[in-house]
């Protein structure tokens, strides 16, 4: 089963994947795809809350800010195969700004992101995708900005197809939509 959960920065789709995931795995192994790059202080402060809130409850962490695919050969290592793949956006913001991918059209690595999330959908039991979603026509958006909204909100659109289900926050509720 593949579900997506969205939702506005900080409001609490973490806590709810995390919730969901452990749940959805009765008692398995949990990887937990770790995407963010510690930018900053805000960067480390965000990593070590995530870090103490997943203690104790049986997740094995993998960093992996860019390339996803190169897990398959640890998920293959797994029983259970659940995954928790945390945060889309910060996968996509990494992968935009990767060296290795300067020379991909947005299209191409809209194309590659999906393709690997869906490599990792295909080896697991079950996969929690987090993702932010945000407005595409905000004013205050500088051109890289914009492009990076555009291509998280295209990856988003495709994931919400092709998941079983997607739990987003709309207006202060999660709105649940799909199959389940």
């Amino acid at each position: 089963m593949i579900v997506l959960i969205l939702g506005t920065p900080d409001s609490g789709k973490s806590l709810k994947a995390e919730s969901l995931i452990t749940e959805m795995s009765e008692g398995g192994e949990i990887l937990y795809v770790a995407t963010m790059i510690p930018y900053g202080k805000e960067g480390e402060e965000r990593i070590a809350r995530h870090r103490k809130m997943r203690e104790g409850k049986g997740f094995i962490t993998m960093e992996c800010p860019t390339e996803v695919d190169r897990l398959i050969d640890d998920i293959d290592s797994l029983e259970e195969k659940n995954i928790l793949l945390e945060c889309m956006s910060n996968l996509v913001g990494n992968e935009m700004h990767s060296e290795s991918n300067n020379d991909l059209s947005q299209e191409e690595l809209s194309d590659r992101i999906i393709t690997e999330t869906m490599m990792l959908g295909e080896k697991s039991k079950n996969l929690v995708i987090v993702s932010n979603s945000f407005p595409e026509d905000d004013p205050l958006y500088d051109e890289d900005t914009r492009r990076y909204v555009k291509l998280v909100n295209k990856v988003n659109v495709f994931l919400k197809e092709k998941s079983d289900k997607t739990i987003e926050l709309t207006d202060g509720e999660w709105i649940i939509s799909g199959n389940l």
